[in-house]
């Protein structure tokens, strides 16, 4: 087999013109048959410059071109990349190259055929379609024989099985096989392909099975532990590679802190990380008793580990990851009569029912269908962002069941479901939730990107603490155009666990003397109320960072999470009341019997100060410190004067009584 192929080599920037655009900026409006050439003469200024993006440097005088030299040059670039990729790409793109050679239809287009030009995309109605240019269709057939893509094909199943290595550990040979038709397409037999890829892997039998073994990995016999009893995912190939890829990363970081060469950190990171189920505190720990950290060491460690904790798919489960694991654990007894919730959930384990009643909060599952359809329009559609989601959703339901994080999502939420077909977990997408999800919108203002009702309600009462019940009804009409009566705001408010106070909303249960006498004051003499939309999310983690930032170092102190969690989330309060002072700490450490030192006072409230002007002061109606500050100083309203606030009355009339 050949030496890995560097894309990079031809398309320079592939990646960042893949991130920075969508396929779909480049879909021609009709079909346009010939050559190379010629199709580019079909696309117009910005997708040539899409297309050149991936070949030259924002800076390179390509871009200052006249259209025609343009096409000229890309049409030279294009020929000489094409040429190099077929002698050097994977099966998966043989496959596509052969059904566009002999014009079938392709479904998983390759994006990196579309951002290099190398094959193009038009409309067919409302459908898109796919075209090789008739002059790179003949250099494909000339250059590419049976030989170089049987090559490829054992190239792509040895990836398979290194990457599959990172997920399972041990990986059954059927789970490869499956994945390729019993003759390999006509390539090569069972026998040579092992031959070819002997010196990388070999093969262990146990009790009765047969499983792939990278052969530079030490072998243990405790990673045969259980083996029988674990459930495998057929996943995507891509899936596995961005695994692998996460996991080598991981080793590479653990090494350069635990300074060990790599065979010995990737055996360290397979018994204490991959191969079962644990805390991060029993990892940490186990790397620091055995390894000797140093606590600056300790801490690195706890921080990487952090960022790949919850993806991290343990040998013991199969290679799932947790949530994958309660995904399969909620499996209905057989498939349901229809794809319905309400047969979905007839077909319900009695476990799984229990899981149900957890994850809602309820004692009996007799209106489930109804709560998990309300939380779906309310919560769940959150989880897709765009509309490559609600297309890979789509075709994922009644498919097998492959690991998608969003799928894995829906099915411990209920809004999809799994069953047995033979050896395989089936995937239902109930009708009720693909009926809100084909109603999605997805522009600027609306749908994914935007707010529903309760989440707009829900950040007005979180940027303002308290807030008078007219102005935020006057808020919500003239900002977002929602038409509610007072009534049906104090329902709203009372559902987001919020309270109505006489004439007021408040996030807290009582207008205390705090409230009564610094905040309401301050509120009422400044004007201005600021106005929330999806960004809002992104403006609050700066709160959430602090308190999750002073719940761990309170909890350091005192041992107790509970006690941690209420002292930081009072500080937070006393923050957005912009009524915090370093001097109240001891106090409350006090009547908390959680002894400090001066440095420890110190740390605390260094950590607030690194964020507390960039965090919502209820008495500036949301803004933060830092934006009140850089507001130009408002002219002083006379008191004859129309009142700012835009009533028509005169201002002694009005906010200035």
């Amino acid at each position: 087999m050949k030496k890995e192929f560097d894309i990079s080599e031809i398309l320079p920037n592939i990646e960042s013109v893949g991130e920075e655009y969508s396929s779909s900026d480049l879909i021609l409006e009709n079909k346009v048959e010939g050559n190379l050439k010629d199709v580019l003469k079909g696309l117009d200024e910005d997708q040539i410059n899409i297309i050149g993006s991936v070949y030259y440097d924002e800076k390179n005088a390509f871009f200052r071109k006249s259209i025609d030299n343009k096409i000229e040059l890309l049409e030279e670039k294009i020929k000489g990349s094409f040429k190099k990729l077929i002698n050097n790409a994977s099966y998966s793109q043989y496959v596509i190259l052969d059904k566009l050679s002999n014009k079938e239809d392709v479904t998983n287009m390759s994006a990196l055929f579309l951002y290099s030009g190398f094959c193009y995309s038009y409309y067919d109605k409302t459908e898109v379609k796919y075209l090789l240019p008739s002059d790179l269709k003949k250099i494909y057939l000339k250059e590419v024989d049976p030989t170089i893509k049987g090559d490829s094909l054992k190239g792509e199943i040895l990836t398979r099985i290194m990457a599959l290595f990172f997920s399972n550990g041990l990986v059954p040979t059927d789970l490869v096989y499956s994945c390729y038709p019993d003759d390999f397409y006509g390539f090569f037999t069972k026998d040579e392909l092992l031959e070819e890829i002997d010196t990388a892997v070999s093969i262990k039998k146990i009790n009765n099975k047969e499983y792939f073994w990278l052969i530079d990995t030490p072998y243990e016999n405790l990673y045969e532990e259980s083996i029988d009893d674990r459930i495998y995912i057929k996943r995507d190939l891509n899936d596995i590679i961005l695994y692998m890829m996460s996991i080598l990363m991981l080793i590479e970081e653990v090494g350069k802190i635990i300074k060990k060469p790599y065979k010995e950190t990737i055996s360290i990171i397979i018994s204490k990380v991959l191969l079962k189920e644990r805390s991060l505190d029993d990892i940490l720990d186990d790397f620091v008793s055995e390894l000797g950290l140093s606590k600056k060491d300790s801490s690195r460690l706890d921080d990487i580990l952090i960022d790949y904790y919850d993806n991290l798919r343990y040998w013991e489960n199969g290679g799932n990851t947790q949530d994958e694991i309660l995904a399969l654990n909620l499996v209905l007894k057989e498939k349901p009569k229809n794809s319905s919730i309400e047969e979905c959930l007839k077909q319900l384990t009695d476990n799984a029912k229990e899981e149900f009643k957890d994850t809602y909060n309820i004692d009996d599952v007799s209106s489930l269908d109804e709560i998990i359809v309300d939380d779906f329009c309310n919560e769940g559609y959150l989880t897709i962002d765009n509309d490559d989601d609600i297309s890979e959703l789509l075709e994922l339901d009644g498919k097998e069941y492959n690991g998608n994080e969003i799928v894995t999502s829906f099915i411990i939420n209920g809004y999809a479901y799994l069953y047995k077909d033979k050896d395989n977990f089936k995937v239902i997408l109930p009708d009720e939730i693909k009926d809100v999800i084909n109603n999605f919108d997805l522009s600027d203002d609306y749908g994914f990107n935007g707010l529903n009702d309760r989440e707009i309600i829900n950040l007005y009462m979180l940027y303002n603490g308290i807030i008078e019940k007219k102005i935020l009804q006057r808020l919500l009409q003239e900002n977002h155009d929602l038409e509610y009566t007072i009534d049906e705001l104090d329902t709203v408010i009372k559902t987001l666990d919020m309270y109505c106070i006489d004439n007021y909303y408040c996030v807290l249960d009582e207008t205390d003397e705090v409230i009564d006498k610094f905040l309401l004051p301050s509120k009422k003499n400044f004007k201005k109320y600021k106005k929330v939309d999806f960004d809002s999310y992104y403006e609050l983690d700066s709160l959430n960072t602090l308190e999750s930032e002073l719940r761990s170092y309170i909890n350091k102190l005192c041992k107790n999470e509970d006690t941690a969690r209420e002292i930081g989330m009072y500080l937070i309060t006393l923050i957005n009341m912009n009524c915090y002072v370093p001097d109240i700490l001891i106090p409350i450490f006090e009547d908390h019997k959680i002894k400090a030192s001066n440095t420890d006072y110190k740390n605390i409230n260094n950590i607030i100060n690194k964020s507390k002007n960039d965090i919502p002061i209820w008495a500036f109606n949301g803004y933060t410190k830092k934006e009140v500050n850089s507001m130009p100083k408002e002219k002083k309203v006379g008191r004859n004067d129309p009142c700012p606030c835009g009533s028509g009355k005169k201002y002694k009339k009005c906010c200035g009584k």
